[in-house]
């Protein structure tokens, strides 16, 4: 505060940085592997451990340093007395943006981040080429979209713990109207297009209208009746959209989602409504079709759509995919012997 010049907390460092051989995400390396040293490593194991990656860090990049420092790690706390620690100091934190995402950040201990990227990895692959393009996604993003698909099934699949009575659940309140009117994303954007309805999840986000008739597609749905001030007059019976039965004779037919080339199996697919239960639809087998997380996303955003020859489900693509717009349907599920409509 009184501007007297103080010694530096990392004498070595802060000698490589003043000569311009160290970045600032080199500096915040070693800072933070000092940092996190044992108790048991005194003073001059310290000074030690920080020279000795000051003068490392002239010829690594960063992230060699990080590993680098991980291995010091290993060296200077041989009985591994932070392990117990480890856990205690995991960390993940939510926390929206104003365009409609939220940012992650977090931390964990190396036997734990081993697991998720384990748990992730089986759905991060690239996925197969469709009409001749292959995966363009980056490896974050598909570790981004594995983590989203895993809590998917695992939430389909029914076994978690209660949370207030009740299993856990995304919820969205959304009025009947809003429900029926088709906008997408892209009116959204468009400007002067006025007021536009949307959903609100139980997060307290706002989302698309066509989000939230994708998410009610395959949902239970409990209908209120609000007062003049939005008080709750009558609430009605949680309802599920499709009944199981129903849901077994689809799966029956479908085998897996229906796009074609996608092999993800019944178990990983929600159940569409070609016309929306909203607008009039029927919950029966000829207005339903499988579809997994990401071309259920597909044909509610970009176009796509569905229509059934000789009672088989085909995918109709929008005209910047195919001019000429022929119906298409998945090979992928069939069994030899039985017909392939």
């Amino acid at each position: 505060i009184s501007g007297e010049m103080v010694e530096p907390e990392l004498p070595a460092t802060a000698a490589a940085a003043a000569e311009g051989v160290l970045s600032v995400e080199h500096v915040g390396v070693i800072g933070q592997a000092i940092k996190q040293l044992p108790a048991a490593v005194g003073p001059r194991q310290r000074a030690e451990a920080e020279e000795f990656l000051a003068e490392q860090s002239r010829d690594m990049d960063p992230s060699r340093v990080r590993v680098l420092a991980r291995r010091l790690h290993a060296v200077l706390d041989p009985d591994g007395t932070l392990d117990e620690d480890k856990p205690t100091r995991r960390e993940l934190i939510f926390r929206p943006d104003v365009g409609g995402m939220d940012y992650l950040r977090g931390r964990l201990d190396a036997e734990a981040s081993a697991t998720v990227q384990a748990a992730l990895g089986a759905f991060a692959q690239p996925r197969p080429a469709q009409d001749g393009q292959p995966d363009t996604r980056s490896r974050s993003r598909r570790m981004a979209d594995a983590l989203v698909q895993l809590c998917d099934r695992t939430l389909a699949d029914g076994e978690l713990p209660a949370v207030g009575g009740e299993k856990p659940q995304v919820t969205v309140t959304i009025a009947l109207d809003d429900l029926r009117s088709k906008y997408s994303d892209e009116t959204l954007r468009r400007p002067g297009t006025g007021t536009l309805g949307t959903g609100t999840l139980g997060t307290g986000a706002a989302i698309t209208a066509e989000a939230a008739r994708r998410i009610a597609c395959d949902s239970t749905v409990i209908p209120i009746i609000l007062g003049s001030h939005s008080e709750p007059l009558d609430i009605g019976r949680a309802t599920r959209t499709i009944p199981s039965g129903i849901r077994r004779a689809v799966v029956a037919r479908d085998i897996g989602c229906i796009h074609p080339g996608c092999t993800a199996p019944a178990a990983w697919c929600q159940t569409h409504h070609v016309k929306h239960w909203a607008d009039g639809g029927p919950t029966s087998l000829n207005n339903l079709v499988l579809l997994c997380h990401r071309h259920h996303w597909i044909v509610h955003h970009k176009g796509w759509q569905i229509t059934f020859l000789k009672g088989i489900p085909h995918v109709i693509p929008p005209p910047i995919v195919d001019p000429r717009q022929q119906p298409r349907r998945n090979a992928m599920h069939d069994q030899p012997g039985l017909p392939s409509g």
